[in-house]
Parts: C-alpha cells; structure tokens; sequence
C-alpha cells in the first residue's frame, strides 16, 4: 500500500503559570508554577513512555518566555538528544497566520516538529489547521486549551511549506490537569 507523505506537528500550551512576573519583571518573566512543574513532568513521563500518538518530535520551536521554556524543558528533555530546542521570538506574539509562516520556513528533513507558545494563538492555529468535519461537536479542541494541552496533527504534506489551513487530522488531544 502506497502512503502518501506526512508531517507531524505537536502544538503545546506552557504548563500552569505564576499570576505573577518576578518583581521587576514582566509578562514574559512568568515562571512556571508547582502545578504548571507537575504538569509538565506529568506529560513529559506520558511521552517517554510512548503513551502520545505519532512519533516525537525531532525539534521544538519554543517562545522565549520563561513558562513556555520551562515547560519545554521538562516535557521533551527525556527525549535526549534526538530532540532539539529553538527559541523563537516570534512565537511569543503571534497569531495563526504567523505559526503558519513559522512553519513553511522548516527544514523538510524533520518529519515531526513542535511548538510550544501561548493562547490564544495554539488553540486557534490548532483548530485552524485540522478538518473540523472529523471532530465530533462539542470536542474539547474546538474550544480554549487549558494549560499543559497537546495536541498532535497529521499533515498530509511532504514539505513545510505545503502546510494549509483545514487540511490536517486531529491524532490526539490530551489534556494534563492540575492535580
């Protein structure tokens, strides 16, 4: 059986943050709070276990924020080495569109990426790149993700750039509660 060509990306909201900037600091100073901590090694332990659909990301783009670095850190550094880390600016402010464009600047070797940023922005890309006609009304991924929220999309897309908006699947969507 021929398959046709996939990327794979997973979209990550930071863990549970602080209310509060450090003094001194600001929005982008946040840190990473006891359950955000949890959270992420909670969902970290989930991953090298194989208990996520697809395979892992190679490399994980991540906005320069102290809670999306911390969570990435602590959900992806037992993957070792086969997983590396990119900051990116511009994953702080951005907006669907901008992810998107994000993405067709990839290196097409890497068959599974990541990114690890903020709301609104990974819920609305996320729903804006999968086919909503396959979610059942009412699924959890058509609304606001909750802190610690993966989710893992399929692309039917030999290359970054290919990306469209409406044309993915939905693998998996887990949610990481506070406990």
């Amino acid at each position: 059986m021929d398959r046709s060509p996939t990327k794979t990306l997973w979209l990550l909201r930071h863990a549970t943050a602080e209310e509060n900037p450090p003094p001194g600091g600001d929005d982008r100073d946040r840190m990473l709070s006891p359950a955000g901590i949890a959270q992420a090694e909670t969902l970290g332990a989930a991953i090298v276990a194989g208990e996520v659909i697809g395979e892992a990301p190679e490399c994980v783009l991540v906005s320069p924020a102290s809670r999306t670095r911390g969570t990435a850190m602590l959900v992806f550094s037992g993957l070792g080495a086969a997983c590396g880390f990119s900051v990116d600016q511009r994953i702080y402010p951005a907006a669907p569109d901008d992810l998107l464009a994000l993405l067709a600047e990839q290196d097409d070797e890497l068959s599974c990426l990541g990114i690890v940023g903020h709301n609104p922005a990974i819920a609305w890309f996320g729903i804006e790149l999968v086919d909503e006609s396959n979610l059942p009304e009412g699924h959890p991924a058509r609304g606001d993700h909750p802190p610690a929220t993966l989710a893992v999309i399929e692309l039917p897309v030999a290359r970054w750039a290919d990306v469209a908006f409406g044309e993915g699947a939905l693998l998996e969507y887990r949610l990481t509660p506070v406990d």
